[in-house]
């Protein structure tokens, strides 16, 4: 886990969550259509309120909504990767990868090193991007995988303090 301040911590509330629950089922939500569903809760909150919080939720957060695999005309595809084990090779690829068709990318530790999810108009196009990726001298192995269907569940996404 990284090091941070108690004043660099988002907390997410009850009200938070529920929010981004209307907002994940439905983004282009009017922030007194919010309120509205809000009170189906208990929570009483004008659409100056949700507006505040949505505010502040957007500029804590990194948000992308993506429709649903079998409703769009492309490809999602997650590839992982693992580098060789040099002086800033992770660095290296991270800067790479952002460079990139990937609209995100992430450095980590675990049993890969670094991830990037990618859109797609085809197949042959996740291809040409594997390719890419496999040509990089501080790639030692990747794997890939294109969504075909998602669950959401917006209460397990986020810690309520």
């Amino acid at each position: 886990m990284a090091d941070h301040s108690d004043d660099d911590l988002l907390e997410i509330d009850e009200i938070d969550r529920r929010i981004l629950e209307i907002l994940a089922n439905d983004p282009r939500s009017p922030y007194a259509d919010i309120a509205d569903e809000l009170t189906e809760y208990d929570i009483d909150l004008s659409s100056e309120g949700v507006r505040r919080r949505v505010t502040s939720l957007l500029e804590n957060m990194t948000s992308f909504f993506l429709p649903r695999p079998e409703r769009n005309s492309w490809e999602i595809v997650l590839v992982t990767a693992r580098t060789a084990d040099e002086a800033n090779s992770k660095r290296d690829l991270f800067e790479e990868m952002s460079n990139m068709d990937f609209w995100f990318v992430a450095e980590g530790f675990g049993t890969v090193d670094l991830y990037g999810i990618a859109t797609a108009k085809s197949n042959t196009e996740i291809d040409d991007l594997l390719v890419q990726m496999r040509a990089l001298d501080s790639v030692t192995e990747i794997d890939y995988f294109i969504e075909t269907d998602r669950a959401v569940n917006i209460r397990n996404y986020l810690p309520v303090y």
